[in-house]
Protein backbone atom coordinates (compact mmCIF):
# COMPACT_ATOMS: atom_id res chain seq x y z
CA UNK A 1 0.00 0.00 0.00
CA UNK A 2 1.74 3.34 -0.68
CA UNK A 3 0.33 6.35 0.95
CA UNK A 4 1.07 9.80 1.69
CA UNK A 5 1.09 11.48 5.36
CA UNK A 6 0.16 14.39 6.50
CA UNK A 7 3.46 15.58 6.63
CA UNK A 8 3.36 15.11 2.79
CA UNK A 9 5.81 12.02 2.76
CA UNK A 10 5.33 9.20 0.10
CA UNK A 11 5.61 6.29 1.79
CA UNK A 12 4.72 2.45 1.76
CA UNK A 13 3.70 -0.59 3.63
CA UNK A 14 3.03 -3.67 3.30
CA UNK A 15 1.42 -6.51 5.89
CA UNK A 16 2.64 -9.96 5.51
CA UNK A 17 1.03 -12.88 7.18
CA UNK A 18 3.38 -16.05 8.81
CA UNK A 19 1.77 -17.80 5.98
CA UNK A 20 3.73 -16.21 3.36
CA UNK A 21 6.93 -17.08 5.25
CA UNK A 22 9.19 -16.83 1.91
CA UNK A 23 8.39 -13.03 1.71
CA UNK A 24 8.57 -12.69 5.32
CA UNK A 25 12.34 -13.72 5.43
CA UNK A 26 12.64 -11.65 1.98
CA UNK A 27 11.91 -8.55 4.08
CA UNK A 28 14.03 -9.66 6.88
CA UNK A 29 16.92 -10.19 4.70
CA UNK A 30 16.82 -6.38 3.73
CA UNK A 31 18.11 -5.75 7.39
CA UNK A 32 21.54 -7.85 7.50
CA UNK A 33 20.28 -8.69 11.21
CA UNK A 34 20.02 -12.32 11.52
CA UNK A 35 18.39 -13.40 14.70
CA UNK A 36 15.89 -16.35 15.48
CA UNK A 37 13.39 -14.56 17.37
CA UNK A 38 12.24 -12.39 14.18
CA UNK A 39 11.73 -15.58 11.93
CA UNK A 40 8.18 -16.67 10.51
CA UNK A 41 9.19 -20.09 11.90
CA UNK A 42 9.84 -19.00 15.70
CA UNK A 43 6.64 -16.82 15.18
CA UNK A 44 4.99 -20.17 14.55
CA UNK A 45 5.79 -21.60 18.04
CA UNK A 46 5.40 -18.85 20.06
CA UNK A 47 1.61 -18.75 19.08
CA UNK A 48 1.02 -21.11 21.88
CA UNK A 49 2.11 -18.38 24.05
CA UNK A 50 0.27 -15.72 22.80
CA UNK A 51 -2.38 -17.27 20.50
CA UNK A 52 -3.45 -15.13 17.42
CA UNK A 53 -2.18 -13.99 14.34
CA UNK A 54 1.27 -13.57 13.43
CA UNK A 55 1.49 -10.39 11.29
CA UNK A 56 4.81 -8.68 9.97
CA UNK A 57 4.60 -4.86 9.23
CA UNK A 58 6.97 -3.36 6.86
CA UNK A 59 7.10 0.52 6.39
CA UNK A 60 9.30 1.92 4.16
CA UNK A 61 9.89 5.87 2.83
CA UNK A 62 13.07 8.29 1.69
CA UNK A 63 14.77 8.38 5.20
CA UNK A 64 14.56 4.37 5.50
CA UNK A 65 12.86 1.13 6.16
CA UNK A 66 11.35 -0.20 9.44
CA UNK A 67 10.10 -4.34 9.85
CA UNK A 68 7.79 -4.81 12.66
CA UNK A 69 6.97 -8.45 13.00
CA UNK A 70 4.03 -8.90 15.96
CA UNK A 71 0.87 -10.96 16.84
CA UNK A 72 -2.24 -9.59 16.88
CA UNK A 73 -4.24 -10.91 19.01
CA UNK A 74 -8.40 -10.64 20.12
CA UNK A 75 -8.78 -8.57 23.32
CA UNK A 76 -11.76 -11.13 24.04
CA UNK A 77 -12.36 -14.49 22.91
CA UNK A 78 -16.21 -13.71 22.86
CA UNK A 79 -15.95 -10.42 20.83
CA UNK A 80 -13.86 -10.22 18.42
CA UNK A 81 -14.49 -6.09 17.88
CA UNK A 82 -10.52 -5.33 19.26
CA UNK A 83 -6.87 -6.28 19.22
CA UNK A 84 -4.19 -5.70 20.92
CA UNK A 85 -0.41 -7.08 19.66
CA UNK A 86 2.53 -8.06 21.27
CA UNK A 87 6.28 -9.23 20.26
CA UNK A 88 6.38 -12.78 21.47
CA UNK A 89 8.31 -14.36 24.32
CA UNK A 90 12.32 -12.89 23.91
CA UNK A 91 13.39 -10.11 22.43
CA UNK A 92 12.22 -8.26 19.09
CA UNK A 93 10.16 -4.68 18.15
CA UNK A 94 11.16 -2.71 15.00
CA UNK A 95 14.45 -3.36 12.77
CA UNK A 96 15.41 0.25 11.31
CA UNK A 97 17.51 0.59 8.22
CA UNK A 98 18.21 4.03 8.32
CA UNK A 99 19.13 5.86 5.04
CA UNK A 100 18.40 9.75 6.09
CA UNK A 101 17.15 11.06 9.03
CA UNK A 102 16.46 8.89 12.18
CA UNK A 103 13.84 11.37 13.71
CA UNK A 104 11.91 11.48 10.17
CA UNK A 105 12.01 7.61 9.62
CA UNK A 106 10.79 6.72 13.35
CA UNK A 107 7.89 9.77 12.89
CA UNK A 108 6.35 8.96 9.87
CA UNK A 109 6.56 5.24 10.82
CA UNK A 110 4.27 5.98 13.68
CA UNK A 111 2.01 8.05 12.03
CA UNK A 112 1.56 5.28 9.08
CA UNK A 113 1.42 1.96 12.07
CA UNK A 114 -1.06 4.45 14.01
CA UNK A 115 -3.49 4.61 11.38
CA UNK A 116 -2.97 1.09 10.55
CA UNK A 117 -3.57 0.09 14.11
CA UNK A 118 -6.44 2.43 14.16
CA UNK A 119 -8.24 0.87 11.22
CA UNK A 120 -7.89 -2.63 12.36
CA UNK A 121 -9.16 -1.45 15.62
CA UNK A 122 -5.90 -2.11 17.45
CA UNK A 123 -5.85 -0.89 20.96
CA UNK A 124 -2.99 -2.01 22.82
CA UNK A 125 0.96 -2.55 22.16
CA UNK A 126 3.35 -4.58 24.07
CA UNK A 127 6.92 -4.61 22.94
CA UNK A 128 9.64 -6.47 23.93
CA UNK A 129 12.86 -4.84 22.77
CA UNK A 130 15.91 -6.09 21.86
CA UNK A 131 18.73 -5.57 23.49
CA UNK A 132 21.20 -6.28 20.83
CA UNK A 133 20.36 -4.06 18.27
CA UNK A 134 19.31 -0.81 20.79
CA UNK A 135 15.83 -0.35 19.08
CA UNK A 136 14.09 0.83 22.36
CA UNK A 137 16.21 4.20 22.44
CA UNK A 138 14.87 5.13 19.01
CA UNK A 139 10.86 4.85 20.45
CA UNK A 140 11.75 6.37 23.47
CA UNK A 141 9.74 9.68 22.67
CA UNK A 142 6.80 8.03 21.18
CA UNK A 143 6.18 5.19 23.80
CA UNK A 144 6.79 4.08 27.69
CA UNK A 145 9.50 2.40 28.33
CA UNK A 146 9.54 0.21 31.04
CA UNK A 147 13.48 -1.32 32.01
CA UNK A 148 11.69 -5.25 33.63
CA UNK A 149 15.21 -7.53 32.93
CA UNK A 150 18.38 -7.22 33.14
CA UNK A 151 20.14 -9.11 30.29
CA UNK A 152 23.58 -10.51 30.02
CA UNK A 153 25.76 -11.01 26.93
CA UNK A 154 29.46 -12.98 26.05
CA UNK A 155 31.46 -12.19 23.16
CA UNK A 156 31.89 -16.05 22.52
CA UNK A 157 34.78 -15.23 19.70
CA UNK A 158 36.34 -13.59 22.71
CA UNK A 159 36.16 -16.75 25.02
CA UNK A 160 38.83 -19.52 25.63
CA UNK A 161 39.46 -22.06 22.80
CA UNK A 162 39.53 -24.77 25.47
CA UNK A 163 36.57 -27.28 25.20
CA UNK A 164 35.35 -29.35 27.68
CA UNK A 165 34.71 -33.12 26.57
CA UNK A 166 31.55 -34.19 26.97
CA UNK A 167 31.96 -37.81 28.48
CA UNK A 168 35.31 -36.35 30.04
CA UNK A 169 34.41 -35.49 33.88
CA UNK A 170 38.38 -35.10 34.83
CA UNK A 171 37.70 -31.47 33.10
CA UNK A 172 34.77 -30.82 34.86
CA UNK A 173 34.73 -27.52 37.21
CA UNK A 174 36.29 -28.37 40.39
CA UNK A 175 37.26 -32.23 39.28
CA UNK A 176 33.54 -32.44 39.70
CA UNK A 177 32.09 -35.66 38.85
CA UNK A 178 29.78 -33.53 36.16
CA UNK A 179 29.43 -34.64 32.77
CA UNK A 180 27.95 -32.43 30.02
CA UNK A 181 25.86 -33.69 27.03
CA UNK A 182 24.66 -32.56 23.78
CA UNK A 183 21.17 -34.05 23.59
CA UNK A 184 18.61 -34.38 21.44
CA UNK A 185 15.20 -32.05 21.38
CA UNK A 186 12.66 -34.62 21.38
CA UNK A 187 14.16 -37.59 22.58
CA UNK A 188 15.45 -36.27 25.69
CA UNK A 189 12.10 -33.59 26.10
CA UNK A 190 10.58 -35.19 28.91
CA UNK A 191 14.04 -35.51 30.93
CA UNK A 192 13.91 -31.86 30.45
CA UNK A 193 10.38 -30.73 31.15
CA UNK A 194 11.07 -32.60 34.90
CA UNK A 195 13.62 -29.99 35.70
CA UNK A 196 11.86 -27.04 33.98
CA UNK A 197 8.82 -27.68 35.99
CA UNK A 198 10.74 -28.81 39.44
CA UNK A 199 12.78 -25.17 38.62
CA UNK A 200 9.02 -23.43 37.68
CA UNK A 201 7.32 -24.66 41.37
CA UNK A 202 10.24 -23.33 43.29
CA UNK A 203 9.71 -19.66 41.63
CA UNK A 204 6.63 -18.83 43.44
CA UNK A 205 6.82 -15.09 42.19
CA UNK A 206 6.99 -15.85 38.58
CA UNK A 207 4.53 -15.52 36.75
CA UNK A 208 2.36 -18.28 35.59
CA UNK A 209 2.29 -17.19 32.19
CA UNK A 210 6.02 -18.34 32.06
CA UNK A 211 5.28 -22.25 32.70
CA UNK A 212 5.13 -23.19 29.72
CA UNK A 213 3.27 -26.08 28.73
CA UNK A 214 4.31 -29.28 26.71
CA UNK A 215 3.03 -27.88 23.72
CA UNK A 216 4.79 -24.93 23.53
CA UNK A 217 7.95 -27.22 23.48
CA UNK A 218 6.31 -29.28 21.12
CA UNK A 219 6.00 -26.66 18.84
CA UNK A 220 8.97 -25.15 19.08
CA UNK A 221 10.74 -28.54 18.42
CA UNK A 222 8.37 -28.99 15.24
CA UNK A 223 8.89 -25.02 14.15
CA UNK A 224 12.80 -24.22 15.03
CA UNK A 225 14.36 -27.73 14.02
CA UNK A 226 18.31 -27.81 13.62
CA UNK A 227 18.45 -23.88 15.01
CA UNK A 228 17.20 -25.38 18.53
CA UNK A 229 19.50 -27.35 20.63
CA UNK A 230 19.30 -28.92 24.53
CA UNK A 231 22.23 -29.50 26.57
CA UNK A 232 22.45 -31.45 30.04
CA UNK A 233 24.63 -31.55 32.71
CA UNK A 234 24.85 -34.93 34.43
CA UNK A 235 25.97 -35.80 37.76
CA UNK A 236 26.20 -39.60 38.92
CA UNK A 237 24.46 -40.55 35.75
CA UNK A 238 21.51 -38.43 36.70
CA UNK A 239 20.53 -35.29 34.57
CA UNK A 240 20.81 -31.96 37.29
CA UNK A 241 20.64 -29.13 34.68
CA UNK A 242 19.76 -28.70 31.12
CA UNK A 243 19.07 -25.81 28.77
CA UNK A 244 17.69 -25.27 25.76
CA UNK A 245 19.25 -22.61 23.31
CA UNK A 246 18.41 -21.22 20.16
CA UNK A 247 21.06 -20.45 17.50
CA UNK A 248 21.36 -18.48 14.20
CA UNK A 249 23.62 -16.79 12.61
CA UNK A 250 26.47 -15.47 15.15
CA UNK A 251 24.01 -15.60 18.22
CA UNK A 252 22.96 -18.18 20.74
CA UNK A 253 20.27 -17.45 23.36
CA UNK A 254 19.83 -19.61 26.28
CA UNK A 255 16.15 -19.74 26.11
CA UNK A 256 14.58 -22.62 28.54
CA UNK A 257 15.98 -24.27 31.24
CA UNK A 258 15.61 -26.45 34.46
CA UNK A 259 18.03 -26.94 37.50
CA UNK A 260 17.49 -29.29 40.27
CA UNK A 261 21.33 -29.54 41.15
CA UNK A 262 22.09 -30.64 44.94
CA UNK A 263 24.96 -29.51 47.02
CA UNK A 264 27.61 -32.28 45.51
CA UNK A 265 26.68 -31.02 41.98
CA UNK A 266 26.92 -26.68 42.79
CA UNK A 267 28.91 -26.36 39.46
CA UNK A 268 26.95 -28.02 37.30
CA UNK A 269 24.49 -24.94 36.32
CA UNK A 270 28.01 -23.19 35.61
CA UNK A 271 29.62 -25.92 33.52
CA UNK A 272 26.91 -26.11 32.07
CA UNK A 273 26.94 -22.35 30.43
CA UNK A 274 30.65 -22.52 30.41
CA UNK A 275 30.83 -25.25 27.83
CA UNK A 276 27.60 -23.81 25.83
CA UNK A 277 29.57 -21.41 25.10
CA UNK A 278 32.62 -23.09 24.10
CA UNK A 279 30.46 -24.56 21.94
CA UNK A 280 28.64 -21.52 19.97
CA UNK A 281 32.40 -19.77 20.03
CA UNK A 282 34.41 -22.62 18.36
CA UNK A 283 31.80 -25.11 16.70
CA UNK A 284 28.05 -23.67 16.59
CA UNK A 285 27.36 -25.24 13.43
CA UNK A 286 29.14 -28.29 13.50
CA UNK A 287 28.17 -31.39 15.69
CA UNK A 288 28.57 -31.62 19.37
CA UNK A 289 31.77 -34.08 19.49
Amino acid sequence: MITQLKSGVKSMYELVSVREHVRWQKILDLFNFSDIYYTAQYFLSAIKLDPGEPLLFYYEDKDGKVAYPFIKRSIDEEDTTYFDITTPYGYGGPLLDVKGEAVNLIGNFRKAFTKFCLEEKIIAELIRFHPLNNNASFFKDYLTLYPIYTTYTMNLKKTDKKVVNKNDSSNALNSSPIVIKKLGTVRHMFDFLVLYYSTARKREEADSYYFFTNDYFEALVSSIGPNLHLFGAYHNEKLVSACYVLALGDTIYQHCEGDNANQEAEGAWKLLLSTIAEWGGIIASLPFT
